[in-house]
């Protein structure tokens, strides 16, 4: 971690004598396609990925026309699912893990002045803010039941995540701003239990895909 923030340091001072400098704000909202690395299946079951949202407040600095820098408040819903089939009965589980994050990112752009692509890197810091698991019964593909459980943290739970975001995307000018088609990944470098808690250790790790729009302020 240190060293993804020695580079994102060098990355600003190396910019800051720069004198060409755009401010912009926005928003972008989108989906996740997450999963736990080292999860520990049931038995019985087989891993799938969890979907959840991915919404965003952003502000971006450009240093010049190619350079900048991006900090975000972010809820995203990671976690892990998982399913089984007996006969004509299919189990579907799911745990949803809800974080309130901040992506502190290095940007590159490269294009014109109408149509630029993205590059995003840099660390982010998460906090585990709550979630549910659900649990759901198909027979027959006509009838389907589910039920959703609030989940309780325990004081083996770590909340606490940092990770390093990686981001490839388009931006499009549109009127005194751009709008951003983006496409993400996320890997988390801390477990969700806390060390010597005796629980198996799990890591974030989730992909996105997001539209936004960022206004030119200055």
């Amino acid at each position: 971690m240190r060293f993804y923030s020695f580079i994102l340091f060098s990355f600003l001072l190396t910019t800051s004598s720069f004198a060409e400098v755009g401010v912009l704000a926005g928003a972008r909202a989108g989906m996740n396609i997450a999963h736990l690395r080292k999860f520990e299946t049931p038995a019985g079951f087989k891993n799938s990925v969890n979907l959840g949202s991915d919404i965003a407040a952003m502000l971006r600095i450009d240093f010049n026309k190619f350079i900048g820098f991006q900090a975000e408040i972010e809820f995203s819903q990671k976690g892990q699912a998982w399913k089984a089939s007996v006969d004509s009965a299919k189990y579907y589980n799911k745990q949803v893990l809800n974080y309130i994050q901040i992506p502190l990112l290095a940007v590159a752009r490269f294009g014109n002045d109408k149509v630029k692509a993205v590059i995003q890197l840099g660390p982010y810091l998460a906090y585990w803010a709550g979630g549910y698991t659900q649990t759901s019964t198909q027979v027959d593909k006509t009838s389907r039941e589910s039920t959703n459980t609030k989940y309780l943290f325990t004081k083996n739970d770590n909340r606490l995540d940092v990770g390093i975001t990686s981001g490839l995307g388009v931006n499009v000018k549109v009127g005194k701003g751009w709008i951003e088609v983006l496409a993400r990944h996320n890997a988390g470098f801390l477990s969700t239990a806390k060390k010597n808690s005796g629980l198996p250790n799990a890591y974030n790790c989730n992909f996105s895909l997001s539209l936004g729009y960022l206004y030119t302020i200055k």
